[in-house]
Order: structure tokens, then C-alpha cells, then sequence
């Protein structure tokens, strides 16, 4: 409201200073007509000087003078002088002058007499001038002041309020409701009511309020698998120490088939064992991802080549048969949590060796301010049912014996540092994966860095 009325007021000073000004040559001109017909009436017939000072009484003039081709008229009052005061001719007042004469006949005090000269309503050969008050033209002025003032002031008010009425029903109320939805559901997410948009309202807040419904439904929805999945979480811990004790009899069963001379009987041995450990490894897994909290990345800068190297340790020691090449150059620095991305890449090369890839690489470059790493195998690829859901828990690329929860792992931990992962190829060629970082900030050392040692000479 405060902010229209000051905009009405802004826009009625732009128009005042220019209609002052006007009205000031309005008396002016006025008074140049009143004193040309008092001048005129007194010199039709015998006048007498009462009357004479009458006409010029009623015209608020102290002396005219007409001045035609074959006559001059003047008139004055007792004691005035037709030819002092200031001059002003009015055909040559300027709106800069007139103006800033306006503005100031509204701080001016005292009273000085002003000669104004104009043309003539006799013709154009013809002139007036007539001999005013000046403090007569400031009082006139500073009650057209007054008057425009009060009439801004009314109509800045009554369009302040007018435009608060529209604002607090079309702007301010619908805000109002959006943020009462939101605090209601950050306190009590599961309780809260979905915020209801008005369906017949196309404007943008009627666009947020229909964005926050659909929002709160999805989290709605997410809490509410998280929570089941939370339980499913303590319900699989349960059972995976049961069935540890389930396993062992027949693990320990496993073996002694093992050490059987009968090859059929040692065969059926080997496929049990590793059924087992492919049950206590699901089991294991499993819990591990639902225990799994949020990451909070302890990032430090590092270059990259390390951090491949140690992925490729891990990878090998699960892989055996997978040729593993570091492509990542050594200048490369990285600001990420180390143990992370050693998970993230240790966990894509474990996957093609798994893929029965033959060889894997691993590459990366800077490329528009960002970090980009590509690890790239010539597996068999990836079948196409499981493509759209890759990054989901529990899909698998249809390897035997995987979980499904490495690739979705990996996403977390990427997104968990601004970055991002996608499948980039997959095919009888190979697979191909991009992860995306965000580039190195230029930091200063950390003030609880250790120092280097220095060398000093001698």
C-alpha cells in the first residue's frame, strides 16, 4: 500500500510542477485581461477617480497602461506608479523560468510590486502591462498547492488501498495458504493435509500451489516406501541372523561333499557352497544398503590417477581375469571424498569384470567446467528391460548371483557430491558409463593442514 501511495505521489509531483506553472500564467494572463477592461471602462466618459479606483480595486491591480497605435491609456491608483516594480513580459516567460518562479513564490516571504507586460485583446499592435502584488500571485499559488496536494493525497490513498484489497485477495492470501501448507508440512509431514489449489485459478500461484500438492504427494509417498523400507531393513537383519544359523548345517555339509572322491558328489558340493555364499552374500548386502545413511562427502582436493589406481586394486583382487588400463592423466585434480569415489569406481569395474568383460578402461578430462570420467568394457552389455531401471535397488543387469544394489549405491554416492551418472552405451561392443563432477574449486590450504617440511640449504 506504502509503496502505491508513494508511486501515486511520485506521479502527481510529475504533474504538479508543470500545472503550477500553468496556473501561474493563468492569473497573470487574468489579470493583464481585468486591468485592459478596467482601463477601458474608465476612459469611456466622464470618470470619476472613486470609481476609477474601484475598477482597479476589483481587477487586484495598482495601475494599467494600454498602449495602442493612435492612444495610450494609464490608470493608477492614488500613489502608484504604472512604470515600477520588476519587469516580467509574459510573451517571453520560458517554462524553466516560470516554473522555477512558480516553486519558489511558495517559500517566498515578503512583497515586492511586478510590472507585467502582454499583448493586447485589442489586437496584436496593441500592449498591456499592469502593476500587481507579487505576494497576491504567491498566496494564489500556495493555495493551489494546498488543493492539488489534498486532492494527491486522497487519491493516492484510496489507490493504495485499492491496490492492497487486490494484492492481499489475488497475491498475498494465496502466499499466505501456500506457507501455512508448507510449515504444516515440514512439522508433521505423514499428518498434514495436501494443500488444496483452486482449480479455477490459471495464475502462478494457482501453477505453485498445484506444483506444492503434486510435491508433497511424491514426498508423501517417498516417506512413506522409506519408512517400509526401514522396516524391511530391521526385518532382514532379523532373518539374516537366522538364517546364518540355518546355513551353517549345510554349509558344513557342503564341505564334507567337498572332500568326497566321487566327482559327482564333489561337483554337487561346489554348486551348494556357492549357493550358500551366494545366499549369506545377498543377505549381507541387503542389510548393508538399508542401514546405509545419507553421505556427507568429506571433500579434499586430490588428483584423480590415485584414486583409480586404489579402485583398480580392488577391483583386480575381485576380478582376477579383467585388464584393467588407468587412462586418467596425472595433472587431474578432483575435490570429492576419496573413499567414496574409490567405491564408486571400484564398484563399476567389479561389475564388467562380473560381466565377464575381458578388459575395462578407465579415462577422464575436463570438459565445461566439470569433471568427466568414463569407464568404458567390452562385456556382452546390458539387457534392454533392465536399461530404464539400471539405478534402481535391486535390478540387476542380469548377471547370476548380483544384488542390484551397486549401481544404485553408486548414483547415491555421486549425487551425494553434485555430481551425476549415466549409462552412456551398452551393447555387444561393450558398456560405457559417464560420471560427472563438479570442477575443483581453487581453495587456499586448510589451516589444519600439516606443514611441508623445508629444505634449507647447507
Amino acid at each position: 500500500m506504502w509503496l502505491t501511495v508513494i508511486a501515486v505521489w511520485v506521479a502527481e509531483a510529475l504533474i504538479f510542477l508543470p500545472s503550477l506553472a500553468h496556473a501561474r500564467r493563468d492569473w497573470l494572463e487574468r489579470k493583464l485581461r481585468e486591468g485592459q477592461l478596467a482601463a477601458l471602462a474608465a476612459s469611456v466618459g466622464a470618470v470619476q477617480d472613486d470609481t476609477r479606483a474601484d475598477l482597479l480595486r476589483l481587477a487586484g491591480v495598482e495601475a494599467v497602461t494600454l498602449r495602442e497605435p493612435n492612444r495610450t491609456l494609464m490608470l493608477a491608483r492614488p500613489g502608484a506608479r504604472p512604470d515600477a516594480g520588476q519587469r516580467l513580459d509574459i510573451d517571453s516567460d520560458m517554462l524553466p523560468g516560470a516554473l522555477a518562479d512558480a516553486v519558489g513564490g511558495l517559500f517566498r516571504a515578503g512583497d515586492v510590486l511586478l510590472r507585467v507586460r502582454g499583448r493586447s485583446l485589442l489586437g496584436d499592435d496593441a500592449s498591456v502591462a499592469v502593476l500587481v502584488h507579487r505576494h497576491d500571485l504567491d498566496r494564489v499559488l500556495a493555495s493551489y498547492a494546498r488543493h492539488v496536494g489534498a486532492i494527491s493525497l486522497t487519491v493516492a490513498a484510496v489507490a493504495g488501498l485499492l491496490l492492497y484489497a487486490a494484492l492481499n485477495r489475488l497475491l498475498v492470501r494465496p502466499l499466505r495458504r501456500l506457507t501455512e501448507s508448507l510449515a504444516a508440512f515440514r512439522a508433521d509431514p505423514e499428518r498434514a493435509a495436501t494443500f488444496d489449489p483452486r482449480a479455477s485459478d490459471d495464475g502462478e500461484i494457482a501453477v505453485a500451489g498445484r506444483e506444492l500438492a503434486a510435491m508433497q504427494r511424491e514426498l508423501r509417498a517417498a516417506l512413506w516406501r522409506n519408512a517400509r523400507l526401514a522396516a524391511l531393513g530391521t526385518a532382514v537383519a532379523k532373518i539374516s541372523h537366522d538364517l546364518r544359523g540355518i546355513l551353517s548345517p549345510a554349509l558344513l555339509t557342503a564341505e564334507r561333499l567337498q572332500m568326497n572322491q566321487d566327482p559327482a558328489i564333489k561337483r554337487a558340493g561346489d554348486t551348494l557352497v556357492r549357493a550358500v555364499e551366494r545366499a549369506t552374500d545377498l543377505v549381507r548386502r541387503t542389510v548393508e544398503f538399508a542401514r546405509e545413511i545419507p553421505v556427507v562427502p568429506a571433500r579434499q582436493r586430490m588428483d584423480l590417477r590415485p584414486v583409480v589406481g586404489e579402485a583398480v586394486e580392488q577391483a583386480r583382487a575381485a576380478c582376477p581375469a579383467l585388464a584393467i588400463v588407468n587412462e586418467v592423466p596425472d595433472a587431474l585434480v578432483i575435490d570429492a571424498d576419496r573413499a567414496s569415489m574409490v567405491r564408486v569406481l571400484a564398484n563399476l569395474l567389479r561389475n564388467a569384470g562380473e560381466a565377464q568383460a575381458r578388459q575395462a578402461r578407465v579415462s577422464a578430462a575436463e570438459e565445461a567446467g566439470e569433471i568427466v570420467i568414463t569407464v568404458n568394457d567390452d562385456g556382452p552389455g546390458l539387457p534392454a528391460e533392465v536399461q530404464e531401471r539400471l539405478f534402481r535397488p535391486f535390478v540387476s543387469g542380469g548377471r547370476p548371483g548380483s544384488t542390484g544394489l551397486g549401481l544404485a549405491i553408486v548414483r547415491d554416492l555421486m549425487r551425494a557430491h553434485g555430481g551425476e551418472i549415466t549409462l552412456v552405451q551398452t551393447g555387444p561392443a561393450g558398456t560405457g558409463f559417464r560420471l560427472t563432477l563438479p570442477r575443483a574449486a581453487r581453495l587456499p590450504p586448510r589451516a589444519d593442514a600439516a606443514p611441508r617440511p623445508v629444505e634449507l640449504p647447507g
